[in-house]
């Protein structure tokens, strides 16, 4: 994470004081070859407009909490781009309410959300314990369900992904070797679905940790 998405997506949620982020800033400017700490980004899910239908989407809680009425797909208001920084990005989402299939993952940034021949869109894991592609599926041995915790480890250096259930963590996907320079979270989710998007609270020692990673 660097400075730029450290203001505008740590400081505005006041989980760290203002010498706290400070202190940050000032590491970073010491050491100028580390562009980017290991980072827990904390974003909101958009209330997505589609073209094709009424809005179904349900955003509560200040943006952390969607559920959806129709099914839908969901993105959340940061892009994670790739460089060549470290940019590593972990995520927790919380499975309230679970009806029929939960998609949870990334897209690229010029997803067209208004296609309707799939469930999913980019690159997912499914409550059935599939990651998806388009049209093309791997058991990745990673149900989830009502109450569980999924998170998303995200390496835009590589363009690698991986995914961990209630922080049992799995293999990279090594077929998804396509991840494109931009990318949104998603979500896609079945009528009467719910989930919690953070945001995660983190302490200091554990930034100070990630400055240093």
């Amino acid at each position: 994470m660097d400075t730029k998405e450290i203001k505008q997506h740590v400081e505005p949620f006041g989980i760290f004081s203002a010498i706290d982020i400070s202190n940050v800033y000032c590491s970073k400017a010491l050491d100028e070859e580390l562009e980017f700490i290991r980072g827990i980004p904390i974003f909101k899910w958009i209330n997505y407009k589609s073209s094709t239908s009424d809005n179904q989407i349900i955003i509560t809680n200040g943006g952390f909490v969607a559920e959806v009425i129709q099914p839908k797909s969901i993105l959340g208001d940061l892009i994670f781009k790739s460089n060549k920084s470290n940019g590593i990005y972990e995520w927790d989402i919380s499975i309230e309410k679970l009806c029929g299939n939960i998609y949870i993952g990334i897209c690229d940034v010029n997803e067209d959300l208004d296609k309707t021949d799939q469930k999913y869109h980019g690159w997912v894991l499914g409550s059935d314990g599939y990651v998806y592609y388009k049209k093309k599926w791997k058991w990745y041995d990673a149900k989830f369900k009502e109450g569980d915790k999924v998170t998303v480890h995200l390496d835009m250096k590589n363009r690698r992904c991986a995914f961990s259930i209630n922080n049992n963590k799995k293999s990279v996907i090594s077929e998804w070797n396509n991840i494109p320079s931009q990318v949104y979270p998603i979500v896609s989710l079945e009528c009467g679905s719910k989930l919690r998007m953070g945001p995660q609270i983190i302490s200091m020692d554990l930034l100070k940790e990630m400055i240093t990673t």
